[in-house]
Formats: C-alpha cells, sequence, structure tokens
C-alpha cells in the first residue's frame, strides 16, 4: 500500500472516530428499569421504560416527566438530572407524591390521554415465569 492510501485512511479515521466515539458516550440507555432501593418486597417486578422511544421516536418533551417546582413553574435543566427518588420518597411528604404514585400517575395517566400504552399492572410489570 503506498503513502497516499495510508495517509487518506488515516485522514478517514481521525474524522469518523469522533463521531462514534461521542455519539456513544451520549447515547441514552434505550431500556431503563424503574427500579428503586426503596421500593422492597414488591410482588411485581420492576417496569421497564424504553426511554429512546419516549424521547427520540415519539418526540415528549424531557419536562413531561422530569421536573423541580419552584413557585409552581418547572425549572428543570437537563444538567441537574437525578433519580426521582431523590426527591419522592416512600411516603407521600406534604405537597410531593410518594415515589410509586409519581410513577403510577405520570405513566398511566399519558398512556390513557394519548390511548397508547400499558395501563394495566401486568403489563408494566409482568410477573416473573
Amino acid at each position: 500500500m503506498n503513502n497516499n492510501k495510508i495517509i487518506l485512511y488515516l485522514v478517514i479515521v481521525a474524522c469518523v472516530a469522533p463521531f462514534i466515539i461521542f455519539s456513544a458516550a451520549f447515547a441514552q440507555d434505550d431500556i431503563k428499569q424503574l427500579q428503586h432501593d426503596i421500593f422492597v418486597n414488591r410482588e411485581r417486578p420492576a417496569a421497564a421504560f424504553p426511554h429512546a422511544l419516549h424521547a427520540d421516536e415519539l418526540g415528549i418533551d424531557c419536562l413531561e416527566c422530569h421536573h423541580i417546582y419552584k413557585d409552581g413553574e418547572n425549572v428543570w435543566d437537563e444538567s441537574e438530572l437525578s433519580d426521582c427518588t431523590g426527591c419522592h420518597s416512600l411516603k407521600a411528604d406534604g405537597k410531593k407524591m410518594s415515589a410509586m404514585r409519581a410513577f403510577h400517575t405520570n405513566c398511566k395517566d399519558c398512556h390513557l390521554k394519548q390511548n397508547k400504552g400499558p395501563v394495566t399492572c401486568g403489563e408494566c410489570h409482568p410477573k416473573k415465569k
């Protein structure tokens, strides 16, 4: 192989590699298990949540699920991403719903409103076989 071809291949690799590296680094996991340590002795397994389907394919705004309220306004910022149980605990606290109620209300209400998606226990939490 002559030097020009080697240089051409190196240039191509140098141009393409950053795109591959950065897209892998910033890609969302497609399926997230909504499994949190506060839920113990569950009757059913944690729900599997297809994040990429909701965020990318369906185009649902991040603020539909992620929130931090100040003075009645959602001021959540993507840089402040935290686990739901960082704010929602096992039991309701003042105006904050319990974590389980927050999950169920958010998901189920949206699915009912859109007339799409699972709404029964077994659809989100299939029993282990």
